[in-house]
């Protein structure tokens, strides 16, 4: 398989205690350099072997908003990479304390515009 990364951002999501989650957010995006398209090719490999769920954003959400923005361009990748990581902090902490886990979240900028997210170890 072959991976063409135009940016990318790994931030993490770490649980402390039973209370609290912590956010670990890049200053700047990682070079797509062989390692980094290595560890998105096996994190592609995990997630296409696991069964899959999937959803719908309500149009108006906050984060379809900021998705459409970012892909108009009206926002950097960095930033809106680093605001949707604090987003799903926010509804992680809505979930019961034994849902949550460690929890990396990898956004990537794809040539054609599509972001995708999934998580993994480091």
């Amino acid at each position: 398989m072959s991976l063409d990364i135009d940016q990318i951002a790994l931030h993490q999501l770490i649980k402390r205690d039973e209370q609290n989650l912590e956010l670990v957010l890049r200053e700047s995006l990682l070079e797509p350099n062989a390692t980094v398209v290595e560890m998105m090719a096996e994190l592609h490999r995990v997630y296409s072997a696991k069964s899959k769920a999937y959803g719908l954003f309500n149009e108006e959400s906050e984060l379809a908003q900021a998705l459409r923005l970012q892909r108009q361009g009206e926002e950097e990748f960095l930033a809106f990479s680093r605001a949707a990581t604090g987003r799903l902090r926010d509804e992680l902490a809505k979930l019961p304390v034994r849902r949550r886990r460690h929890c990396p979240l990898l956004p990537v900028s794809l040539p054609c515009g599509r972001v995708s997210a999934g998580g993994g170890t480091q």
